[in-house]
C-alpha cells in the first residue's frame, strides 16, 4: 500500500474549506478553524528550514508536476502569502531587506536559486531605474563633441555678426576670420550629427524595411 502523503491540511480539513464548512455544526467549524490556524502557523515555521532546503530537492519534489499545474500552485502560494502580509500589517519592503539578510545568512554551494532571485525594496528599485535612465541618456564621446563644435561655431558667428554691424569695416579684412573658423567649426559639428544620424536612425530603419516592409511600415503609420 502506498504511502499517504502529509500535507498542510487533513484530507477533512481540505474538503471542509472546498465546501466551507457546508453541512458542519457550528462547535465543529469553531473546532476545525482553529485546528487549520494552527496548522497553518506551525507550517509556516517550517520555512525557516526549508528556505535552505538544496536546489535539487525542489526540483524532485516537483517533478511530476506539469508546468501549468506548478505555476497555478506557485501563483496561489504567491496570494496567500501577500494576504498574511497585508492582514498583520507587514511592510512589504521591511519584509523584503529582511529577506535579503537572511538570504546572505543561509546561502550554500546546494542553493544557487537564492543569489540569483531578484529581491529589492522599492527604493532600490527606484535606485536602479534611475541609474539605468542615467546611463541610457548619458551622452557619448562623439555627442559631446558635436555639442561643443556646434555651441563654439555659433558663439564664433554671432561674434563676427555683431561686429558686422557695429564695425562692419572691421570685418572685411582680418575681422571675418573668426567668422570663417567659425563657420568650419559649425560644419564639423553638422558633419557629426549627420554621420550619427545615419548610423543609429536612417540605417536602422532601412535594415528594418529590408527584414519587414510591412511590419515597418504599419509601426511608422502607428507612430504618426
Amino acid at each position: 500500500m502506498a504511502d499517504r502523503v502529509s500535507s498542510l491540511l487533513t484530507r477533512t480539513q481540505r474538503e471542509r474549506v472546498r465546501t466551507d464548512f457546508a453541512d458542519v455544526e457550528q462547535a465543529k467549524r469553531r473546532r476545525d478553524q482553529r485546528k487549520i490556524r494552527s496548522r497553518v502557523a506551525a507550517g509556516v515555521e517550517d520555512f525557516e528550514l526549508l528556505v535552505d532546503y538544496p536546489d535539487r530537492q525542489f526540483e524532485l519534489a516537483f517533478e511530476d508536476h506539469s508546468d501549468e499545474l506548478l505555476e497555478a500552485r506557485l501563483a496561489d502560494a504567491y496570494l496567500t502569502v501577500e494576504r498574511c502580509r497585508a492582514i498583520n500589517d507587514v511592510d512589504r519592503d521591511d519584509l523584503l531587506e529582511r529577506a535579503q539578510q537572511r538570504r546572505s545568512a543561509v546561502e550554500t554551494d546546494e542553493t544557487p536559486s537564492l543569489e540569483a532571485l531578484s529581491i529589492q525594496t522599492s527604493e532600490q528599485r527606484r535606485q536602479r531605474v534611475a541609474a539605468d535612465l542615467a546611463e541610457s541618456y548619458r551622452p557619448s564621446r562623439w555627442k559631446r563633441l558635436s555639442d561643443a563644435l556646434l555651441k563654439i561655431g555659433l558663439a564664433l558667428i554671432a561674434f563676427v555678426s555683431v561686429l558686422a554691424v557695429i564695425v562692419p569695416e572691421f570685418t572685411n579684412g582680418f575681422g571675418s576670420v573668426p567668422g570663417i573658423v567659425g563657420a568650419g567649426v559649425l560644419a564639423g559639428g553638422l558633419g557629426i550629427v549627420g554621420l550619427r544620424a545615419v548610423k543609429y536612425d536612417l540605417l536602422p530603419a532601412v535594415l528594418a524595411l529590408a527584414d519587414d516592409p510591412a511590419g515597418t511600415v504599419q509601426s511608422a503609420w502607428n507612430r504618426l
